[in-house]
């Protein structure tokens, strides 16, 4: 069951990124991941010092502007913040989530050993949480089972970071066969760097050079206000910015996740306005493709497009995503999002002339 969501190329990409822990600021696993796919295409990939994975297409001079993609790296995590005296661990999000999406579950801790240890998240005995309307992170401990001195010995200290064990974050598929559904831990923004894989194997296949220069980055700490795509673009100084990220139905909006839904393409977020030419573009390679986009604004929510944009790196941004709903938690993609998300990337790719 199932068999063409697995064969899809998005998919077995994005399944090998899921396959290593990847919290803000410990992007190293994901990072070689990323330059392991890519060189088996045939593209050398270099990591910049801040830990960023950047790759280099040159174009056909048709456009003397140049063009970054930019899909983070980073999920969600959490932060040993205290360390209490029998060892349980008090923890802080790592990223823009909230203690009830996580519940009671598994946590894997990457130790300055570079190994991890597992504990479970708990927020102690349910008979006396009755009538409790909410919880926050104050209620939350992480159960090691180790004392102060073996957590310290093990490379465990405050500042440690934390995620879901690898066989806890999916994917995982059900719904009906024609069009199910994919969930998994996070998808912001693994799926967004899967795409940007696929895109540079597709190009290569049909030996596409594109109408400028490009470069496809993997951004680090997008979760804690862009610190990765910041100095990247200061430094690569791109003409244009587009971000290849997530969107969900934001509130007020009329963006959804629907089986007839188009990818969405942000216009406006909590940081700064889209580039109108760029928009343009985006809604002419959704066309060439026999797609429709969702348009969004939002008040909630910022990107890497945005923060690069007030760190006076890009001209220009825009902003590309696929929709999924239960935002920042475990969350739910329709199966026929794959490809209309990567045609239309791959579309403006193609088509884009800065």
């Amino acid at each position: 069951m199932y068999e063409k969501v697995n064969a899809n190329e998005s998919m077995k990409i994005f399944t090998e990124l899921l396959s290593v822990p990847s919290p803000t600021g410990r992007e190293e696993l994901v990072a070689a991941k990323i330059l392991e796919i890519a060189a088996r295409w045939g593209y050398q990939g270099e990591q910049d010092y801040a830990g960023n994975v950047v790759i280099r297409v040159k174009g056909n001079g048709k456009s003397k502007h140049s063009t970054m993609f930019s899909a983070h790296m980073d999920e969600i995590g959490l932060v040993v913040t205290r360390i209490e005296p029998d060892g349980r661990l008090c923890i802080h999000k790592l990223g823009g989530t909230l203690p009830w999406k996580l519940g009671e579950r598994p946590i894997e801790i990457l130790t300055d050993n570079r190994d991890t240890i597992i504990g479970v998240a708990s927020y102690g005995a349910g008979h006396s949480m009755v009538g409790q309307i909410s919880v926050d992170w104050s209620n939350m401990r992480v159960i090691t089972g180790l004392s102060v001195e073996q957590l310290k010995e093990k490379g465990v200290r405050v500042g440690s970071v934390a995620v879901l064990p690898r066989n806890h974050v999916g994917p995982i598929l059900f719904g009906t066969e024609e069009d199910p559904m994919i969930a998994a831990w996070t998808y912001d923004d693994r799926m967004g760097c899967a795409n940007l894989l696929r895109v540079l194997k597709t190009m290569k296949a049909e030996n596409l050079v594109p109408n400028c220069d490009m470069t496809f980055a993997f951004s680090k700490q997008e979760e804690v206000k862009g610190n990765g795509i910041k100095p990247l673009v200061i430094r690569e100084l791109p003409d244009v910015l587009i971000c290849v990220d997530g969107g969900t139905p934001f509130p007020g909006s009329n963006i959804t996740a629907d089986a007839n839904a188009g990818p969405i393409c942000l216009t406006k977020d909590k940081l700064a306005d889209y580039s109108f030419d760029v928009i343009l573009a985006m809604k002419a390679a959704a066309k060439a493709v026999g797609q429709e986009l969702q348009f969004g604004v939002t008040d909630v929510a910022y990107t890497d497009a945005s923060l690069a944009l007030q760190s006076g790196g890009p001209l220009r941004v825009g902003h590309i995503g696929f929709v999924r709903e239960n935002s920042h938690g475990f969350e739910v993609l329709r199966y026929s999002m794959l490809d209309k998300f990567f045609n239309v990337l791959y579309s403006f790719v193609k088509t884009f002339i800065p």
